[in-house]
C-alpha cells in the first residue's frame, strides 16, 4: 500500500511539471501595412476560408498597419483583402497570398 501511495506522488508530482513547462510559445505578430494614395476612406477586410473579416479603416491619403487575428492563419495559410472605399462602388480584391505568422503585408491602394 505505501509503495502505491509513493509511486502515485512521484507520477502526479510528475504530471504537473510537464504541464507547467509546456507553455506554448507566443506567436509573432503577423501585420498590413496598408497605403492608401486614394483620396476616399477605405474599409479593409481579410478573406480566408469563406469568412470576410473587417480589420478597420485607413484613411484617404494616409498609412494604416493593422494586425491579423492570430487564430486566422492556423488553417490554411491563403488569404485575400479587399478594400471598400466609403462613398465608392467597387470594392477591390488583391491577389490570394499565403501570409505566414511574423508576415508584413503591403499593400497599396493607387490613386483614382
Amino acid at each position: 500500500m505505501r509503495g502505491a501511495l509513493l509511486a502515485l506522488a512521484v507520477l502526479s508530482a510528475a504530471c504537473g511539471h510537464a504541464a507547467r513547462s509546456g507553455a506554448p510559445e507566443p506567436q509573432p505578430k503577423t501585420t498590413v501595412k496598408v497605403q492608401n494614395q486614394n483620396f476616399l476612406d477605405m474599409d479593409v477586410f481579410v478573406l480566408q476560408g469563406g469568412q470576410r473579416i473587417r480589420l478597420g479603416m485607413v484613411g484617404g491619403l494616409s498609412t494604416q498597419v493593422f494586425t491579423l487575428p492570430g487564430y486566422m492563419l492556423r488553417g490554411s495559410p491563403q488569404v485575400q483583402f479587399e478594400l471598400h472605399p466609403i462613398g465608392g462602388r467597387a470594392n477591390p480584391r488583391s491577389e490570394t497570398i499565403t501570409v505566414r505568422p511574423g508576415d508584413e503585408v503591403e499593400l497599396t491602394v493607387p490613386p483614382l
